[in-house]
């Protein structure tokens, strides 16, 4: 809620009155982000736009036609009952008891984090039970409609690929499964959905439909997909089929207990294929994913992924304006390379701010936001009629490795009103600060290896294996100190660049300096105090002290300060 609290409310309330919420918070990643296209989908095709950003930067400001929304609502009442006849984003005639009890799982098949075929043992109750070789039927709890309702919107865009069963043997990854999907904030819910309606063309809108404006789907439509040797493919129109794809066939069984209406098992098999790449391809990508550039000339652009061992802070000049639209070209005037693309709801948000900064009235009294993160008004805040603005950005997305998903995460991260005015020079900043940390990281990483190498070899008598030394190597957390330790000071500096871009820089390097003699002091500790530890560090230190000399400090001139 917009007073801090917490409440589960309904998707009535947030789309006709979001000024009275923060923020769409579900307590797990996925859910979230899943509600918030769900949220964007039905905004696209109730207002039927925006059609350009002024329209977008008007609804910010003087908020959504209500009417519209009630009429549209209103309209597709019945395809949003979850257990109507045409129950909402799922397969009518899906029961198990009708068609056959193989078609039958418990509901944590579609708990991204629960059940799933794709999640690990961690995360499943389901392995958890059958690796303890349990004979219990199903030894979980039911759900409450509401976390089943959060479920199927999750699975139906989280869901990895994999051995299904049903219609067929392995069903599609889900449209946008692995790819890290991006978000820009604003002070309330109202702001955060203007900011993200990127624009929706008449051109897009006459063949864009989601699932409750097309004829419901049936057991013997999803058999007639899958009925040849290989599946009828289906193409994304738009934004909002891409927002609410079918890629799971679900029905939902409720069933009557002593705490209520519960759901325990569910109709479950392979959705409706998707056409092409699931991020789409031309003017037809998802708004919400990045892409980076094509590794070659035969390739295409792919998703950002976020990644185990690497936040995303270390990568975002890949992610924003800038780089992206850069294309390589060989002596001949060909593309090399084909160029990545940031996601389109931040250029769109960015665009956004822009125009309603200079639509609001300076001279009259403007509000301050309900916002916890700004004590004053002067402060930065996500409000383009505030004197600093900002764009919160959140990144939502599944860490996968084989086909397996070991954990979710979400991030965010505050773009400054530098990048509002000035979104060339801050990337430029941005740059410079990352080479220098990556710079340094990689010094230190090199030290680490040297002295892992110095540490074998003792008195010099012989050579190690190199494998070895690897090994080593990896067991000094020298490395993952030094970037773990920055990503806080990060923050800041992005911050900082609203002040004084220079003094920022300086501020910058002296972390990176910080955080690297601390990663080395793990290493010195690790090599310890005899006379072979003590030769090791003295050997292997030199790359790091060489590359922290590098970077500039207050006080010092140096051309390469300069943007």
């Amino acid at each position: 809620m917009a007073d801090g609290s917490r409440d589960e409310v309904s998707l009535r309330d947030t789309l006709l009155s979001p000024r009275l919420y923060r923020r769409i918070d579900a307590g797990q990643a996925l859910h979230t982000a899943a509600l918030y296209r769900l949220h964007l989908a039905i905004l696209h095709r109730a207002l039927r736009g925006p059609t350009n950003e002024e329209q977008a930067a008007e609804w910010y400001l003087q908020g959504f036609p209500g009417q519209d929304i009630e009429d549209y609502l209103a309209r597709y009442a019945d395809r949003f009952d979850l257990f109507g006849s045409q129950p909402f984003m799922q397969v009518v005639g899906l029961d198990p008891a009708a068609i056959g009890e193989n078609f039958r799982s418990h509901w944590t098949r579609i708990g991204i984090d629960e059940g799933s075929s794709s999640s690990t043992s961690l995360f499943s109750p389901n392995k958890r039970a059958k690796e303890s070789k349990s004979r219990q039927p199903y030894p979980w709890p039911d759900s409450s409609i509401p976390y089943a309702a959060l479920n199927l919107l999750a699975a139906q865009a989280f869901s990895l690929a994999g051995t299904i069963q049903r219609f067929t043997l392995s069903g599609q990854e889900s449209p946008v499964a692995t790819a890290a999907l991006f978000l820009a904030e604003g002070s309330d819910l109202h702001q955060t959905l203007a900011l993200n309606l990127t624009s929706y063309t008449p051109s897009m809108q006459a063949q864009d439909l989601p699932v409750w404006e097309q004829p419901p789907l049936t057991v013997e439509e999803i058999g007639q997909i899958y009925a040849g040797k290989e599946p009828r493919l289906r193409r994304a129109e738009g934004y909002v089929s891409r927002y609410t794809w079918p890629s799971r066939s679900v029905l939902l069984l409720p069933e009557d207990t002593p705490d209520g209406v519960r759901v325990r098992t569910i109709g479950f098999g392979a959705g409706v294929p998707l056409e092409g790449a699931g991020e789409g391809h031309g003017s037809n990508i998802d708004p919400m994913v990045a892409l980076l550039p094509a590794r070659d000339d035969k390739s295409d652009p792919y998703p950002y992924k976020l990644r185990r061992d690497r936040l995303l802070w270390r990568d975002l000049t890949a992610l924003l304006p800038g780089n992206a639209d850069t294309v390589v070209e060989d002596k001949k005037g060909k593309a090399k390379v084909k160029p990545g693309r940031t996601p389109e709801v931040l250029n769109h948000a960015m665009k956004v701010m822009e125009l309603a900064r200079a639509k609001a009235n300076p001279a009259a009294p403007q509000p301050v936001p309900n916002q916890d993160e700004a004590a004053d008004w002067d402060e930065p805040i996500a409000d383009a009629r505030a004197k600093r603005p900002v764009i919160p950005v959140l990144v939502f997305g599944q860490l996968t490795d084989q086909g397996k998903a070991f954990a979710i995460r979400q991030e965010s991260y505050t773009l400054p009103e530098t990048f509002l005015e000035d979104s060339d020079t801050f990337y430029n900043y941005v740059k410079g600060a990352l080479a220098e940390a990556t710079k340094v990281g990689e010094a230190l990483r090199r030290s680490v290896f040297v002295l892992a190498q110095e540490l074998l070899k003792k008195d010099g008598s012989r050579s190690p294996d190199p494998a070895d030394i690897r090994k080593l190597a990896e067991q000094i957390p020298a490395a993952p100190t030094y970037w773990q330790t920055l990503e806080t000071p990060f923050r800041q500096y992005l911050l900082n660049l609203d002040g004084d871009p220079e003094q920022a820089t300086y501020s910058w390097n002296a972390e990176l300096r910080r955080a690297a003699l601390g990663g080395w002091k793990l290493a010195q500790e690790a090599a310890g105090m005899n006379a072979v530890g003590l030769r090791a560090v003295q050997k292997s230190q030199g790359l790091l002290l060489q590359a922290l000399g590098t970077l500039a400090k207050e006080g010092e001139t140096s051309d390469k300060n300069e943007r």
